[in-house]
């Protein structure tokens, strides 16, 4: 088994050692290929392509919409798709695992960094690593005994402050899988695609309007957006929200004429959120194209939740 020493790139800094930055993702998927590995994360079948980091990085521009790509790399029996700056991975880990096993890390050092463990859709395990005390999950000790091997505290009250807290997870990781990538295979050239969660089989959210908590009839929400932005007549839209309110659920894939509009939709939501860090990207929209980008995010979140007939209506 692997040391902390072995997996120090986990938790470095630039300048002091290998590093993967400060923000990153790694999701373990068993009996699976790269491939659908990705797919699985919501990989857009049309962006799969060779990439190495640095071609990652560059298409983090308002051009390219702040596309979030990850890369796939086979281990044997398990691939790991790492999302340089990314987070998507530990929060789909559940969708992930559907008829198999999945078990996500997530280095996030400015919010939440994270691990989750899931098995056949169901969330086994997660834990903030930072405060690994208390865990979440249908059996949130399965771990325990490893986790105390590698040094995370046991005690509820531990004040959760301690070193290398990615390496540790990436050996109760290894636990898991009995295998972990090395640094330079992921940096280097591996399969990848942009990624979008609205593909993946994961939940979705309640439809909402922006600022307010309450939620709203997914469907009612979806009418009054497309109304509002002369969007009535997308391809494909009628018929899916015909079947939504008959309670039938609808797969939209990614390359059909109404998942071509989604995907358009949350790429200018993205563009809109992303570009007001960008300086380059900032003053290339306008206050009303800000606007309506951020209403098209809107309307995809509603989409999503009124295709699901559970969440299709709040009771």
């Amino acid at each position: 088994m692997s040391e902390i020493e072995d997996v120090a790139w986990a938790d470095a800094y630039p300048g002091a050692g290998p590093t993967l930055g400060e923000i990153f993702c790694l999701t373990f998927v068993k009996d699976v290929d790269e491939t659908e590995a990705l797919r699985r994360m919501g990989g857009l079948p049309d962006t799969v392509a060779t990439r190495a980091l640095p071609d990652i990085g560059d298409l983090h521009d308002y051009d390219h919409g702040y596309p979030t790509v990850a890369s796939a790399l086979s281990l044997g029996t398990w691939t790991v798709v790492f999302e340089p700056n990314g987070f998507e991975g530990v929060h789909l880990v559940a969708a992930v695992s559907r008829g198999t096993e999945a078990v996500s890390v997530l280095r996030h050092d400015y919010a939440s960094p994270a691990f989750g463990y899931a098995v056949d859709g169901e969330l086994v395990t997660y834990f903030d690593p930072t405060f690994p005390n208390p865990r979440h999950g249908a059996d949130p000790d399965r771990l325990l005994p490893r986790m105390l091997d590698v040094g995370f505290g046991a005690d509820e009250d531990d004040d959760g402050h301690f070193d290398d807290t990615i390496a540790r997870c990436l050996l109760v990781v290894e636990h898991i899988t009995g295998v972990l990538p090395a640094f330079d295979a992921l940096t280097g050239p591996l399969t990848s695609a942009h990624i979008e969660p609205w593909f993946t089989e994961a939940p979705k959210r309640p439809a909402s309007r922006p600022g307010r908590d309450e939620p709203v009839d997914a469907v009612a929400e979806v009418r009054r957006l497309t109304g509002l932005h002369g969007l009535t007549d997308t391809p494909g839209l009628a018929d899916a929200l015909a079947a939504a309110e008959r309670a039938e659920p609808v797969v939209v894939t990614p390359d059909s004429p109404l998942g071509r509009h989604v995907r358009a939709w949350l790429t200018e939501s993205q563009r809109a959120s992303w570009s007001l860090n960008d300086h380059g990207g900032r003053h290339r929209m306008t206050d009303a194209e800000r606007r309506r980008a951020h209403d098209l995010g809107w309307l995809a979140r509603a989409l999503g939740a009124a295709l699901r007939p559970d969440l299709t209506r709040p009771r």
